[in-house]
This record gives structure tokens, C-alpha cells and sequence, in this order.
């Protein structure tokens, strides 16, 4: 009996969340959800739950990946290839960039 009164007592916490996507979006969620054993009711509060843990999107959100041009000069970056030298004025970068 006692068991019985705790899960009504949950039943009567749940809120419902209606969202909007298209069919296809739906459809492959649902199969890769499935794929991994869970609902999309489960999926989206084991997301919603991270977020609240977290308190921030628990992924990054950006651009699409770069280009190949794109990435080839990013990594160039990262590992200090092909910079500019570094200037103490202002005037020192005009003169650099007027030679």
C-alpha cells in the first residue's frame, strides 16, 4: 500500500513539454534512442537533468567544421606557424604593414 501512495504521489509531480520538429528529425531520434534503450521521454529528461546539473548546455554548440583550408590554418595557429611578429606600438605594426 505504502508503494502504491509514493507512485501517486509521483504520477501528480510530472509536468508534460510539447515541442515542435520535423518527421524526420523525430524519426531518427526515436530509432537512435531506441538503439540505445530509451524513449524520447526518457532521452529528453536524462538532457533536461544534465542541464540542470550543469547549468549550461552539455554540449557545444558552434559552426560547422571548418574547411579544409580553414582547419589547415587553425592548426598552423595552434602550433605558432606562419604568425605575424609581435609589436610593442602601434607604430611599429603601421610601419610593418606599409613595408
Amino acid at each position: 500500500m505504502l508503494y502504491y501512495a509514493i507512485q501517486e504521489i509521483k504520477m501528480n509531480t510530472m509536468a508534460t513539454i510539447n515541442i515542435r520538429t520535423d518527421i524526420d528529425t523525430k524519426k531518427k531520434a526515436e530509432q537512435l534512442f531506441a538503439d540505445f534503450g530509451l524513449s524520447m521521454t526518457s532521452a529528453i529528461n536524462v538532457f533536461l537533468k544534465q542541464v540542470i546539473r550543469e547549468k549550461r548546455i552539455p554540449f557545444e554548440i558552434g559552426y560547422e567544421t571548418p574547411n579544409s583550408l580553414t582547419a589547415k590554418v587553425m592548426k598552423e595557429t595552434e602550433e605558432g606557424k606562419n604568425l605575424s611578429p609581435a609589436f610593442d606600438s602601434i607604430a611599429e605594426l603601421m610601419d610593418s604593414l606599409h613595408a
